[in-house]
């Protein structure tokens, strides 16, 4: 018994020592090294064929909370999400594209059995009324109860924890991940929490879901897929990258169109859940984060390098695709 509590607390200790391991809640390019652009100025991270962003932000998914004995933060430590920005053009058209994936430790993903469901819930809809202490720009940052409040993210997480507990317990919904992560996405999104009332005027809208297990999730980006890019915008470097969801929205060509996209906050309720036997994960835990993209650019500073890196691991590689998916 006492060997099994130092090993929780030993587990404990990691995940809190990951969680903080960032220089500070969301971190960009600077952080990342992102390779600059061709102009020097302005940063050029590709990713496999996903696309070609400008500017990326990264901040770690606070999971864990849904056992009380350390289960789940020793299994889920180290997970993060990362959003990507870009201006598109396709035909006559163009479009702000953010891009978000999943950034896990190569140990997860096996993980993640069958038994095991997640899914992440994007708040689009959201992030035209949250700033973080009322700025909204490149150097702007803080989590989810800066941007929202604490009652409101509490509301929000106690919330898509009671749902799928619910779910889990009535069999109509179905068995799959797919069918749970869309139910929760339609309760949560005509939910009216009071403590939200401030962000959702009332009445949510544009909310998504993905699933993040089962046989049609989206699938970690190999080292042979990103072989001819150069930027890898996760850390540690040796992590995986899957890409979860493109959004795409018109652009418009006034600069404070394209700022408000650009340093946009995108709420993300993500979670996890022990779906049969075999699990890894303990009950239903679930999360919320607030990312976005974060300035300056690498390239415009003196003490830029070349992008690359030697850690081993992760698929650290440049090509672009030409489309979008709204």
């Amino acid at each position: 018994m006492r060997d099994l509590r130092t090993t929780l607390l030993a587990f404990a200790f990691a995940a809190t020592a990951i969680a903080q391991d960032l220089s500070q809640t969301i971190v960009g390019c600077v952080d990342l090294e992102c390779p600059a652009a061709t102009d020097n100025v302005n940063d050029n991270c590709t990713i496999a064929d996903t696309g070609s962003f400008s500017s990326v932000g990264l901040t770690r998914v606070p999971l864990g909370s849904g056992d009380s004995n350390g289960t789940n933060s020793a299994t889920l430590a180290g997970i993060s999400w990362v959003k990507a920005f870009t201006v598109a053009s396709a035909g006559d058209s163009r479009a702000f594209i953010s891009s978000f994936y999943l950034g896990s430790p190569p140990s997860l993903q096996p993980q993640l059995n069958a038994s095991t469901g997640g899914c992440a819930v994007f708040m689009h809809g959201a992030s035209s009324s949250i700033t973080f202490g009322g700025e909204l720009n490149g150097t702007s940052q803080g989590t989810c109860a800066d941007a929202m409040g604490a009652s409101c993210v509490d509301a929000l997480v106690s919330r898509a924890t009671t749902l799928v507990e619910g779910y889990l317990r009535n069999a109509s919904v179905g068995v799959t991940v797919e069918n749970t992560c869309e139910k929760l996405h339609s309760d949560l999104e005509k939910s009216n929490d009071e403590a939200c009332l401030p962000v959702s005027q009332g009445l949510w809208s544009n909310f998504t879901a993905v699933a993040l297990t089962g046989d049609g999730a989206p699938r970690p980006i190999t080292a042979q897929q990103n072989s001819s890019a150069n930027c890898w915008p996760v850390t540690p470097k040796q992590d995986d990258l899957a890409l979860i969801r493109q959004q795409a929205t018109p652009a418009s060509d006034l600069i404070s169109d394209i700022e408000k996209a650009l340093w946009a906050i995108t709420p993300i309720i993500t979670v996890f859940y022990n779906a049969s036997s075999g699990s890894v994960i303990t009950g239903v835990d679930a999360s919320m984060s607030c990312v976005k993209t974060m300035g300056p650019a690498r390239a415009s500073l003196d003490t830029m390098s070349n992008g690359t890196s030697n850690d081993e691991g992760g698929a650290i590689a440049l090509s672009s695709s030409s489309g979008w998916e709204t």
